[in-house]
């Protein structure tokens, strides 16, 4: 084995000989290595990474694991074949390309994801889903409004979540009619990526063809016909097998929350941002992306008020602290008797306030909403005790302003108190307050003295949560929640696909396939292979393989593969992420051999859409 390892090591450090001449040290002058042991290694790797992302649900391994060991080593491998040579630039130089390119669509993606998972927050899908089944449509009439849905929407909002909410709208109402409902997902999955194809924001694909300048943002709309007959040539065929039965009407009502309006408003706003920096500003559009992010940014900040929670950061990443009457504790430290009470009211936990001589100065709206009795009612008397007991008795904030002595606190709390770990003379009590509610409640609280600017107490305050309410699944709006809910599976898999690409670019074999393709078979056969090869290999390395190539084609051949690239998946059900999502969901109904059993019209609507291409859009070709 020694000798093995010996021998591989001796192999690598031997200056690889290049098939072109090398290059001057410190030149970008791109090196054929594809006949050596690197790009041997180089492709190995890749194929072997490649072959265990189908795999994922099988062997339960998330697709971005191999594909990010298998980036890391063939850029090792770059950086040892170039320092062969004698060059420690180009590799580095080149990395620093494919970075670059990734991070634009990383911070693009990101930007559109949090929006998506907002507008999710707020109830837009769900409301959308109980008006379609609380409607009555017949089983027909149903398969086509979420076809036709799956179309329209999937160019705005990607098509995995697109397919996944007319996925649930089929399957709430399909029930038990398993063919009714495997017809509707074949229906939804070729309309989700049919509608991706003819817009920027549709597909990660057509993303990148964008942001590479190979397609101006209104030059997508020329694929919006070959795009529709993609989607009903293969529809109008399943239409025949499904009855016009009508299912049983479901009675459901959502109402989206607060500011989902408003959030819809801002995506679009976004979207025209990010066009105006790309066509206008000669700007990257991420950068009018994470411009909208800011909008969605301010508008949580309005929500965070309205919802109460001003004296809070929101967490970062949408971590979740469980305990918030601690956290409310921990910010009162070092804080003066005006200065909590200029914050009290933004507090989200109830509380309030007592002057020195026991008189109620602050009832915050939580604690209005906890006992059901308004500030205005309880501030300027002492008549807090009437809030949690029956008759007249001192509570903890009483004690605590009395000099808070632990016997008198012992008194009423014996067993059930603590003092807290963040301010002095402070109190924390679990207790049963018979008072709150219909039947009483379990509350946790906590007391502690304020001090004036010269350090005398000058009165109180006490904060309560009510330990009934699972404080995991308040409705608060967290905008750093919508970015932690990303797709970054999807992300880091993005990011290993794009630098093992550009390393298998590095080694030249993007060149020998770009020669092959679009030099020996042409250009409007190579971009039909390539919607079929996106069916059974992922679109995006596809994608990113014929960006990377760049081949001299006209801009009617780089529309026709914008076109396949995207509509391609949809001839397997492991084609795209819309159909590996439905099948998920849907296990046991929509399955492989369901999608394969309709190959036939797919391939035929894959086949028209490409003649229709070639047809209406000749003077591009």
């Amino acid at each position: 084995m020694k000798k093995v390892l010996c021998l591989l090591t001796a192999f690598l450090a031997v200056p690889v000989l290049a098939l072109a001449s090398s290059p001057t040290p410190g030149t970008s002058e791109l090196v054929d290595f594809t006949r050596t042991i690197y790009g041997y290694l180089g492709i190995g790797l890749f194929v072997a990474a490649y072959c265990l992302v189908p795999l994922e649900n099988i062997i339960h391994l998330r697709k971005s694991k191999p594909v990010l060991l298998a980036a890391g080593i063939i850029w090792i491998l770059v950086a040892l074949a170039y320092m062969g040579i004698g060059d420690t630039h180009s590799a580095h130089e080149a990395i620093k390309d494919s970075l670059l390119e990734y991070g634009e669509l990383f911070l693009f993606l990101l930007a559109a994801m949090t929006y998506i998972n907002a507008m999710e927050e707020r109830k837009v899908f769900q409301a959308l889903r109980a008006f379609l089944v609380s409607k009555g449509f017949s089983l027909r009439v149903l398969f086509w409004i979420t076809g036709l849905l799956a179309f329209v929407i999937s160019p705005v909002a990607d098509n995995l979540t697109t397919a996944l909410l007319m996925g649930a709208v089929v399957m709430s109402v399909g029930g038990d009619n398993k063919k009714f409902v495997a017809l509707s997902c074949i229906n939804i999955v070729i309309g989700a990526n049919a509608g991706g194809a003819y817009s920027p924001f549709g597909d990660i694909t057509t993303l990148m063809v964008w942001q590479n300048g190979k397609v101006a943002f209104s030059q997508f709309f020329d694929l919006f016909i070959p795009s529709l007959v993609n989607w009903l040539v293969p529809a109008v065929c399943m239409s025949l097998a499904i009855g016009n039965a009508s299912p049983k009407v479901l009675d459901e009502k959502v109402e989206m929350k607060y500011g989902a309006q408003v959030m819809i408003g801002l995506f679009i706003l976004t979207i025209i941002t990010a066009v105006s920096f790309h066509n206008f500003l000669n700007l990257p559009p991420a950068a009018g992306m994470m411009l909208g992010l800011g909008y969605l940014g301010f508008f949580s900040y309005h929500i965070k008020r309205r919802e109460g929670r001003m004296f809070y950061y929101d967490n970062i990443l949408g971590a979740r602290n469980k305990n918030t009457i601690k956290r409310s504790m921990s910010m009162l430290q070092d804080k003066t008797h005006g200065e909590v009470a200029q914050v009290i009211d933004d507090l989200p936990t109830p509380a309030f306030l007592l002057n020195k001589d026991h008189v109620i100065t602050h009832w915050n709206p939580a604690m209005a909403a906890l006992t059901g009795i308004s500030a205005k009612d309880k501030i300027g008397t002492k008549d807090q005790w009437k809030s949690f007991y029956p008759q007249v008795r001192p509570l903890l904030a009483d004690m605590v302003l009395e000099g808070g002595s632990k016997k008198l606190v012992n008194k009423f709390y014996h067993g059930k108190s603590r003092l807290n770990k963040y301010i002095d003379s402070a109190y924390e009590v679990s207790d049963f307050e018979p008072s709150l509610g219909e039947k009483g409640k379990w509350v946790y609280f906590a007391s502690a003295p304020l001090k004036d600017e010269n350090g005398h107490v000058s009165g109180v305050i006490e904060i309560i949560e009510d330990m009934n309410e699972d404080q995991e699944t308040r409705t608060f709006f967290d905008i750093m929640e919508s970015i932690s809910r990303a797709e970054w599976d999807t992300l880091l898999f993005f990011y290993g696909v794009t630098l093992c690409v550009g390393g298998l670019g590095q080694f030249g074999y993007l060149g020998l396939v770009s020669t092959f393709m679009y030099g020996d078979l042409g250009a409007t056969a190579a971009n039909t292979l390539v919607g079929v090869l996106s069916a059974v290999v992922d679109n995006i390395p596809v994608m990113f393989a014929v960006l990377k190539m760049n081949p001299a084609m006209s801009h009617g051949q780089w529309l026709l593969v914008t076109l396949t690239a995207g509509v391609g998946g949809s001839l397997l059900s492991i084609g795209s992420a819309a159909g590996v999502a439905l099948m998920g969901s849907a296990r046991g109904i929509y399955t492989f051999g369901a999608h394969l059993k309709w190959m036939p019209v797919i391939a035929l609507g894959y086949g028209a859409s490409i003649l229709v291409h070639l047809f209406i859009n000749s003077r591009l070709m």
